[in-house]
């Protein structure tokens, strides 16, 4: 049992952690349109706007953030509140799946092989990745620990990949390790494992639920959007699914080799059933980047489903090789879950650190700009204009500059939103009306340029600083 508390105790860490962060961290632009769509007026104003490929996540995760966020208070920490829960239930649900493949030291391991990769950011996201993170755990906790012809365990399975393609539409890559597993066991006249077949029919009936939302969703981001496939995408996604991944190996290895002894042998067993499905999840990067040559959008987030799997396979891995070597494998837990700790505290200490944004020093600006008689703001970046509506306590005077240079495909959210809120977006025509009343908030270098030959007199009431720009 003291593996078991132990996990609680790491989980219970997280769960804090990642609410106190939550609770001081700022959302990004994507959060923004999370709490954006999950207060529209209703239900049905949700499926609406989805159902127009205003954004690119199913309209169920964002009806549940609504739930939360009624339930909990309009807040950062209610709509952050779902991933914060899920992440947790991942964690333990892979340290449980480990531990029944191996023992409770072991499964701890794959706890902190988790707790080192990208996951503990997406427990303090306002997005549906730890939620589909989640399932996937579900779905490998499943499929290794019940019988393979248990009709109730088929039908958790199958919930598990209704459920993970009403969170994510990228939810159908959970599905590769184990259609792998079954073609690589491929007997004459077999039919396929009960499992498969109740996960095929949670894709498919996922898929007829939610089609109209999928197809409008086709054609959101065009064949030159800027996280498109390429082909160094694919081995850097790997690296990125463990960012510090080299420099903890070194350490394992090093500790490996300090208390190795030539004393006692040990057997190594042959890989158990599940340790081996375990490993085909490192097929889903590659599933995921041939299917965003479909989707043209290709981001190690949307793979995060193939974490659960491989922190199990490398657990089942090491206690293979060092059973019955206690030294040995806590010296691996200690260096796993410390350097996860450490991660986690200074993001803690920290909880801005890993998203940078201007929006403190725009919200600062708005006074200086009043003041020389300016009293619309002016911003030309979309993100930066849908943080200010969200922070800004003037920001019914914000207006989004749609520059000629700006991708309609990116504007397409944005407008949607247009239907149900105040949004202002201006040409170049409404600037020219207005430029005695503008002022540009933190403009970047290229917008200035865009304006200047467009014919726009610039001027910098702030010396050596493009902070405020006032146009003439």
């Amino acid at each position: 049992m003291w593996s078991l508390a132990a996990a609680l105790l790491l989980a219970a860490f997280y769960f804090v952690t990642s609410l106190y962060i939550s609770s001081h961290r700022l959302l990004w632009v994507d959060e923004i349109n999370t709490v954006n769509f999950s207060r529209l007026p209703g239900f049905s104003s949700i499926w609406k706007a989805l159902s127009e490929g205003a954004e690119g996540m199913p309209p169920t995760y964002f009806m549940t953030v609504r739930v939360f966020d009624n339930v909990f208070g309009h807040s950062e920490l209610a709509v952050r509140l779902p991933s914060a829960l899920a992440m947790v239930a991942g964690l333990l649900l892979t340290f449980d799946c480990a531990r029944r493949l191996t023992d409770g030291l072991h499964g701890l391991i794959a706890f902190s092989v988790l707790t080192c990769s990208f996951l503990p950011y997406y427990g303090h996201e306002a997005r549906s990745y730890a939620i589909y993170f989640m399932l996937s755990a579900l779905a490998l906790w499943t499929w290794v620990n019940t019988k393979q012809d248990s009709r109730s365990a088929a039908i958790l399975f199958g919930v598990a990949l209704f459920l993970g393609i009403a969170t994510h539409y990228y939810a159908v890559l959970i599905l590769v390790p184990y259609g792998a597993w079954e073609v690589l066991h491929w007997r004459p006249l077999r039919l396929p494992s009960p499992k498969l077949i109740a996960g095929v029919a949670g894709v498919l009936c996922a898929t007829a639920v939610l089609w109209k939302p999928i197809q409008a969703q086709r054609h959101q981001f065009p064949p030159n959007f800027w996280a498109r496939p390429s082909p160094d995408a694919l081995p850097t996604a790997y690296s990125d699914l463990f960012p510090d991944f080299l420099f903890v190996l070194a350490l394992v290895m090093i500790w490996i080799a300090l208390t190795s002894t030539k004393d006692r042998s040990i057997a190594l067993q042959p890989m158990q059933a599940g340790e081996r499905i375990s490993w085909y999840f490192l097929l889903i990067p590659i599933a995921g980047y041939l299917l965003s040559e479909i989707t043209h959008i290709f981001q190690v987030r949307y793979i995060i489903c193939a974490l659960p799997g491989v922190a199990v396979a490398l657990s089942c891995m090491v206690w293979r090789h060092v059973r019955g070597t206690s030294r040995v494998s806590v010296g691996v837990l200690l260096i796993l879950a410390g350097w996860g700790l450490a991660r986690q505290i200074t993001a803690t200490r920290d909880p801005n650190r890993y998203y940078y944004s201007p929006i403190r020093q725009m919200l600062s600006l708005e006074e200086t700009a009043q003041d020389a008689g300016k009293d619309i703001f002016v911003v030309c970046n979309q993100a930066r204009y849908i943080e200010a509506l969200y922070y800004s306590k003037h920001a019914d005077q914000y207006v989004w500059l749609m520059l000629p240079t700006v991708d309609p495909h990116r504007t397409r959210d944005i407008k949607t939103l247009a239907q149900f809120y105040p949004i202002k977006i201006w040409t170049l025509e409404d600037l020219k009306k207005h430029a005695q009343e503008t002022a540009l908030l933190v403009p970047v270098p290229d917008y200035l340029d865009t304006l200047k030959q467009a014919g726009f007199q610039l001027e910098y009431p702030v010396p050596k600083t493009l902070s405020v720009v006032y146009v003439k």
